[in-house]
């Protein structure tokens, strides 16, 4: 009786056992299991292998159960007698199917793949196999190499087949595995239309990015700067009312009104009797507002700051304003404009909508880079400039896909714009040597041309009527510079001819620039790149001559730092002062993050490598060109030698109407083919051709 009771508590324990034993690795594997439907239906195969193994056991020991012993009567009087009744053959069916179910989630899934049984599946079944298989396989792929590689049934299967070549008749009843499907044109269109939709984009969420409360300067802060500008004003005899006041996460605006001044001058009566009766004429002249502008330091020093920025009118009004920091400036996030209504509305109409952040008075600034159309920043060190281009690439990449917009990120301090390596938009990874930039940037002339060709074959005037009339749309193309006095360093006349290039015909194109420097010189910032770029930003930076460089006004260098700037519209007069949005790195690397763990299907390659049939062909022009110029003036330089008996830089200058330079070469061609003497300082050369001729 004893070993009855061992043998039935053993062998119905052994189901318990296992399940206990296999609980973690089911809950493990179920979390990918809605995207692994093949395994399962693998593993319901397996489970009916196994049915055969386990269910002698159970039919051999009959319906035992730890209420019964060996057939006798059930422990537990009825209650026991219940259980043992409802312990039937069909509960011990459905107990053996879990339990080979269960068992067969432990098997590895890369040992279903050497059995190849899809021999015994149905045809519908194994389409469906083949399908799964072949999404799950682009899905693992395009993660790393950014490609959609083929279905377990191509002939370039990396899985061995060792079970099949042991079969002596491979032809019978089975289908050869070595051996590519033929499928005709429109099945293989379906099935790439089937993976392109089953890989559709997801654009990023906004609770990625951070939020922080925005409290504001406190009314009795407002009330006590406004009478200390009033009373600071009137002790001067200047004259104003306080007109309106918008706080903003910066600055505050303060709208003054310019008062009166007053005169009296007295006039005698005309009774001659009552000469001592005087009246007083009063006359009333306005304010002047060069007289609220020249108090400017007066003002700063009773407010207590170190500067103050005075423009007029403001506010759309006819007032003068005075914008004075906050004790404690708002952080501006990238995540609150991004909400706003005003960015939905642009969003709804624009092409490529970006954040700028808060006006002075408190207003939202966003605008449309297509509209723009390329953007040229400049700032000291420390001001703000990469944290902005770095809110305007997460804005753009946050609700733009690589089918729409595409990046090309320029980088030569290796640190600003490398995070964003990984990411689908790049169509090549950031640049950081400046020796290929001159060469890209070519490329990227030759990409515009083409499609400028493009546009003249469907009679397209921008992109926008482009992508309207062609199936093949063509996406935004966005080229960032982070530092521009590197690349001007390496090769100014290469980087500035190829930006201009761009600048003047990248906008019908759909190719845009933003471009940022810290020194805003004019050997950096040239006549001809200012004149390519109408939108400009100026953070704060050293000097008024660095302001009018970039701004062609003063200003920018009042500025506070820390995102605090100077925006001056291509269509506007006068720059308007904005907070720019903050964007931390932790931030960055959640966009960056949320990009890179996506999958995403193949996308249409732009290429970077120059024509070197067109690119040779230009260079032997230009050579060419270059070597008949310095002939031609080599031999008119022969000529003035011949009329000549001194012969001098200046006079080359002079004579030839060209610049120093280019004169001190000739001047050296001629010493070396013996025309000339030997140089005495500044003195003329002797001309020796006469003296040849004479010998």
């Amino acid at each position: 009786m004893i070993e009855s009771i061992f043998l039935a508590v053993g062998i119905n324990l052994i189901p318990i056992l296992i399940w206990i034993l296999i609980i973690p690795i089911i809950i493990f594997k179920f979390r990918s299991l809605n995207k692994k439907i093949i395994d399962l239906l693998c593993y319901f195969i397996l489970t009916c292998s196994l049915m055969t193994i386990i269910s002698p056991f159970e039919f051999y020991t009959g319906a035992l159960s730890i209420f019964t012993v060996s057939g006798e009567v059930p422990l537990g009087g009825k209650i026991g007698q219940n259980i043992s009744d409802l312990w039937s053959w069909h509960f011990t069916a459905i107990q053996t199917l879990i339990t080979g179910i269960a068992l067969g989630l432990i098997v590895p899934n890369k040992s279903l793949n050497y059995l190849k049984i899809y021999f015994f599946i149905p045809e519908k079944i194994k389409s469906f196999l083949s399908i799964s298989s072949n999404e799950m396989q682009a899905k693992k792929q395009m993660s790393g190499q950014n490609s959609i590689q083929k279905s377990l049934f191509d002939t370039n299967s990396d899985f061995p087949d060792p079970i099949s070549k042991n079969i002596e008749n491979p032809q019978q009843d089975q289908i050869d595995l070595s051996q590519k499907p033929q499928t005709t044109k429109q099945e293989n269109d379906a099935s790439k239309s089937d993976q392109t939709n089953s890989l559709s984009w997801q654009l990023p969420k906004l609770d990625i990015l951070e939020d922080f409360d925005e409290p504001g300067i406190s009314k009795e802060d407002i009330d006590k700067t406004a009478q200390t500008i009033k009373k600071t004003l009137s002790d001067y005899n200047v004259d104003v009312e306080i007109g309106k006041i918008q706080p903003g996460p910066t600055v505050t605006m303060y709208g003054l009104i310019p008062g009166w001044i007053k005169k009296y001058k007295s006039a005698k009566n005309d009774n001659e009797f009552n000469i001592s009766n005087n009246d007083r004429i009063e006359t009333k002249t306005r304010v002047k507002v060069d007289s609220i502008i020249s108090r400017e330091k007066d003002l700063a020093l009773a407010l207590k700051t170190p500067s103050i920025r005075i423009e007029t009118p403001v506010m759309g009004e006819s007032l003068v304003g005075i914008e004075v920091p906050n004790p404690k400036p708002n952080l501006v996030t990238l995540r609150r404009i991004m909400q706003s209504n005003v960015f939905i509305d642009l969003k709804s109409k624009a092409q490529l909508p970006v954040v700028f952040g808060k006006g002075s008075s408190g207003n939202t600034k966003v605008n449309d880079l297509s509209q723009m159309p390329h953007l040229l920043i400049a700032g000291s060190t420390g001001s703000g400039k990469s944290v902005f281009i770095n809110s305007l690439l997460s804005c753009l990449i946050m609700q733009n896909t690589p089918e729409t917009l595409r990046l090309l990120l320029i980088d030569p301090k290796r640190v600003e714009l490398t995070p964003y390596n990984g990411i689908p938009h790049l169509i090549s990874p950031v640049l950081v040597e400046t020796d290929r930039v001159v060469a890209v940037l070519k490329a990227l002339i030759q990409e515009m041309q083409n499609r400028y060709r493009k546009m003249e074959e469907v009679g397209a005037r921008n992109i926008i009527s482009y992508n309207e009339q062609s199936d093949q749309k063509m996406p935004y193309l966005l080229i960032a510079v982070d530092e521009l006095a590197d690349l001007m360093m390496t090769s100014s006349f290469d980087i500035e001819q190829s930006l201009c290039r761009l600048a003047q015909l990248g906008r019908a194109t759909g190719i845009h620039l933003i471009i940022a420097t810290q020194r805003p010189s004019v050997d950096v910032i040239t006549g001809l790149i200012k004149a390519n770029f109408p939108s400009r930003i100026s953070f704060s930076v050293t000097s008024q001559i660095d302001s009018r460089t970039i701004l062609d006004s003063n200003g920018a260098e009042k500025l506070l730092g820390k995102g605090d700037m100077l925006y001056l519209a291509r269509e506007g007069s006068k720059p308007e002062r904005i907070q720019g949005a903050f964007l931390s790195d932790k931030e960055i690397r959640n966009v960056v993050t949320s990009w890179q763990t996506s999958t995403w299907p193949e996308l249409e390659n732009i290429s970077l490598t120059i024509n070197k049939i067109q690119n040779n062909e230009i260079n032997e022009y230009v050579t060419s060109e270059k070597i008949s110029d310095d002939d031609d003036l080599i031999q008119k330089s022969i000529e003035l030698a011949q009329m000549h008996k001194k012969l001098s830089t200046s006079l080359l200058q002079r004579k030839l109407r060209i610049g120093y330079p280019r004169a001190a070469r000739l001047m050296d061609e001629l010493e070396t083919e013996g025309i000339v003497g030997p140089g005495d300082g500044s003195k003329p050369r002797d001309v020796m051709l006469n003296k040849n001729q004479n010998e």
